[in-house]
């Protein structure tokens, strides 16, 4: 039985992983030469030797000019692939926890894109049989309050007079929310802030008109609930953003290219 020495390495039941594994712990830390990675890993040379190399070529490990050791691109993309997973897992959390609190009956974030707008993520009570959760749905814009609180930041050049005048679209701006009738729905729109005073999506709460309360607006409860909802989904929007530095590490390491294993 081999005594694995790497740090923070979680024994399995499958030797290989775990061999696998405290090599690429050793390369977490920092860039390792072969002579390196056997001494803190505690693992016979010729074990390093064959695991680096097929690691190589998976690309989980590669060879930078120097001679040194360091995570491949395989690595970086799943690094990549699990940020954006748990942000879309938080964000979807984050609008469920909202329909549950405000008990509305849908909740929808939307981005912008060209003249019309994209569900990105929604949390609903019923889903009917056509919806599809893993297509986003672009919708062209209109005078819904949807489209009013996109067309505030950034009104259309035709069709939209009525709500690019500038005291309409500075009193949306300034309140950051508007709320209206939209297919026999009362729906609240929100302002989602990219923190540099642009908008980076719209939350949007609807409700058939006759279970609302007086069926003429959402109360100041459900308002500030919106409101709060929005300033956090604002930095996990962020969050979800940053993947693009991952991105930019990717590439760098691709542009190392592959080295033969000594």
């Amino acid at each position: 039985m081999v005594t694995i020495t790497a740090p923070s390495v979680v024994q399995s039941r499958v030797g290989v992983l775990n061999k696998a594994c405290a090599i690429l712990a050793v390369l977490e830390e920092k860039p390792a030469c072969l002579d390196t990675v056997i001494s803190e890993t505690g693992l016979k040379r010729l074990t390093v030797h064959r695991l680096v190399f097929a690691m190589q070529e998976l690309g989980l490990v590669e060879a930078d000019p120097r001679g040194q050791f360091i995570a491949g691109p395989r690595l970086i993309r799943l690094a990549r692939a699990a940020h954006q997973a748990i942000a879309d897992l938080e964000l979807r959390q984050e609008l469920s926890a909202l329909r549950a609190t405000t008990g509305v009956r849908s909740v929808r974030l939307e981005q912008r894109r060209g003249d019309q707008r994209i569900c990105i993520a929604e949390d609903q009570r019923l889903k009917s049989a056509a919806s599809d959760g893993n297509r986003p749905r672009a919708v062209a814009m209109g005078e819904d309050p949807v489209s009013r609180v996109f067309l505030a930041w950034r009104g259309l050049s035709q069709g939209h007079a009525a709500w690019t005048d500038s005291v309409a679209c500075s009193g949306t701006r300034c309140r950051g929310w508007v709320q209206g009738v939209a297919d026999g729905c009362l729906v609240l729109a929100v302002a989602v802030g990219d923190g540099d005073g642009d908008l980076s999506a719209v939350l949007s709460l609807s409700s058939p008109l006759q279970r609302t309360r007086r069926q003429a607006s959402y109360g100041r409860e459900v308002v500030t609930a919106a409101m709060e909802a929005a300033a956090r989904i604002s930095g996990r929007l962020r969050t979800k953003e940053a993947t693009g530095l991952v991105k930019g590490l990717e590439d760098r390491v691709r542009g190392v290219g592959p080295q033969s294993v000594e």
